[in-house]
């Protein structure tokens, strides 16, 4: 179970009592009428002859079990409430799981909910947490949860779990990423499910939901397709004419993820989940804001009241490291870690920067927040500027991410992986619109007018970008097979003279379009006083050439093949098959659901 969702609970009582609330308040928001799973239970942390079991409910309950055997189908009603209360049932084995509640999970007036509250309003969800032991290397097993509340019991469907995979066992191990509740989701993992059969391991690299804080994104948004639906096969959303459920995954394999932008949780303390998401400082600012007010929210130096008053006035991945169990390695407890998983040596870093839009008014003093400028209003109030797009976890040299990165690539798990692979949300190549500007830390300009207004920008050196110009040659050094990304809404790939192959595979079918001279599509650039050599208006910033499909490349009006996959009517999923040592990707045209998905792209890992 999370740490933080055990240690939350006194530290938000004794800040409230200090200075008001940080976390949602007033009436509890709920979805359900009676007592429903919310999720169907999902795998975490698999060892060689354990698994974790998760579910989410929005009651407390009394008991909750995982019920693990060939019998657990077959199960009446009367037998699964003995197996839950302690009784000793014929042919299955009983785990009890640990309950905790999330601490930050709300929703309001922008939940797609019925009767959404017209304000942040806590919704109080609890994770139940059971450790599956004595499994066998290889073999599956049949489960199923329970879990009751007052006298009523629910019971969620059959599935089978497994430990970790062994060395040498093939796996069948899908590459996706930002999710994001959109339309085509669960349309492209239902069919990642159909062609492929048993996915064995989902690796996604960030932005799973839109706004973390906001149950209903990952749990029942009524548009459909939020994440746990789409990812359980139980999602409802209409493409073209046709619904599509999603995928029946997580309650067979287990999911590792990275952070990306939309994991990040803004300030607390705003009026709205989105102005709160869009809303968060570096921690240094929010440091240099609590010297000014210890005294007063802090009388006694807490140091736990200190890191609190500084997480909620800059960004958390709170919601995020609740909902999942996750890896923990050296510092990065689990917002970036290392794992085997069977034949592979897993890297899941955290790269990634709080997304803002391009915009520049001519006039300075119609600046507002972007990644380029502040907003006039706010140059007095630290707290209010959005110091650019900002990034979340240094990953460049010096910094401890970046230390604890060299340590791995160095370790023998690493050297004795037959696969390598490092997933991180924003990545070295692309030719999205994301991978501008350059991954590094604003640099900020304070001017002054004639007037005496000030004024305050920002740039991003070109040459300071710390994904190319540090992490890319780690990486390739070290001979990491594969890199994995997100964050543009695309399919393309590259390979480095080192062999190591990048690709991003995150158009689920909702692409933020490729720039390119085959697009005929223009990044923006800023003005002067900006320096445009450090903005890329077209092509990959990080300078590798795009590779053309392997297979059945799309191509443009005049018949052009082209390096990218770009459009809404395709849907592009991507699957890494351990046994044959390929990455195979799939596109599925939405709007003829009667043909199945076609193999866009193959290639050998360290081919």
């Amino acid at each position: 179970m999370p740490r933080s969702i055990w240690q939350f609970t006194v530290i938000v009582a004794i800040l409230t009592i200090l200075f008001g609330a940080v976390a949602p308040t007033g009436a509890t928001a709920r979805v359900g009428t009676g007592p429903v799973l919310l999720t169907e239970p999902y795998l975490q942390l698999p060892t060689k002859n354990s698994v974790r079991v998760v579910w989410l409910t929005e009651f407390a309950g009394r008991h909750h079990v995982v019920v693990v055997g060939e019998r657990a189908d077959e199960l009446n009603r009367a037998e699964l409430r003995a197996a839950a209360t302690g009784g000793k049932i014929r042919g299955v084995r009983v785990f009890t799981a640990r309950t905790g509640e999330l601490s930050r999970t709300a929703e309001d007036a922008a939940s797609q909910i019925p009767n959404p509250p017209t304000q942040i309003t806590r919704r109080r969800i609890w994770r139940h947490e059971a450790t599956v032991r004595g499994l066998g290397v290889g073999s599956r097993t049949p489960y199923r949860v329970v879990s009751i509340e007052t006298g009523a019991l629910v019971a969620s469907g059959t599935y089978t779990l497994a430990p970790a995979a062994a060395k040498g066992q093939a796996q069948q191990i899908l590459l996706t990423s930002d999710h994001q509740s959109m339309p085509n989701t669960p349309a492209n993992l239902q069919q990642a499910v159909a062609t492929v059969g048993r996915i064995d391991a989902v690796f996604l690299a960030g932005d799973l939901v839109n706004v973390p804080d906001r149950a209903s994104e990952w749990f029942d948004d009524q548009r459909g397709g939020a994440f746990f639906p789409a990812l359980q096969g139980r999602a409802s959303r209409a493409v073209n004419g046709v619904t599509y459920s999603g995928g029946e995954i997580l309650q067979h394999a287990p999911i590792f993820p990275a952070i990306g932008n939309h994991e990040v949780q803004g300030r607390s303390g705003l009026p709205t989940l989105n102005e709160s998401f869009n809303a968060p400082v570096p921690r240094a600012v929010a440091q240099a804001a609590y010297r000014k007010v210890a005294k007063q929210v802090n009388p006694r130096n807490d140091p736990k009241i200190r890191e609190r008053w500084i997480l909620e006035n800059s960004f958390n991945t709170e919601t995020y490291e609740e909902i999942f169990t996750l890896p923990t390695s050296g510092g990065g407890d689990e917002r970036y870690y290392a794992t085997t998983v069977g034949d592979v040596r897993l890297i899941s870093l955290y790269a990634t920067r709080i997304w803002r839009s391009t915009g520049i008014a001519a006039d300075p003093t119609n600046w507002q927040r972007t990644r380029y400028t502040e907003a006039p209003a706010t140059v007095g109030d630290p707290l209010a500027q959005g110091w650019g797009s900002h990034i979340f976890e240094e990953i460049g040299v010096g910094s401890r991410q970046y230390k604890w990165l060299q340590r791995e690539v160095a370790s023998k798990q690493f050297r004795d992986a037959r696969y390598t692979v490092v997933m991180l949300h924003e990545g070295p190549h692309g030719l999205g619109d994301n991978v501008s500007p350059p991954f590094t830390d604003p640099v900020r300009t304070e001017e002054t007018d004639a007037a005496g207004n000030t004024r305050i920008r920002y740039d991003y050196p070109r040459t300071e970008n710390v994904l190319t110009r540090d992490v890319a040659p780690l990486l390739e050094s070290a001979g990491v097979n594969l890199v994995l990304n997100g964050h543009s809404h695309l399919w393309n790939r590259f390979t480095a003279d080192s062999g190591t192959h990048y690709l991003e595979t995150s158009n689920v079918g909702n692409s933020y379009g490729a720039f390119h001279p085959l697009s005929g599509r223009f990044r923006p650039v800023p003005p002067a006083p900006w320096n445009p050599d450090n903005y890329l208006a077209q092509g990959n910033p990080g300078g590798l050439e795009p590779q053309l499909p392997t297979v059945a490349p799309l191509t443009d009006p005049a018949g052009t093949p082209l390096p990218f996959v770009q459009s809404n009517d395709y849907s592009v999923f991507s699957v890494l098959d351990t046994g044959a040592g390929e990455v195979t990707s799939y596109v599925y045209d939405l709007r003829t659901p009667e043909v199945a998905p076609t193999v866009l792209d193959r290639f050998a890992l360290g081919a």
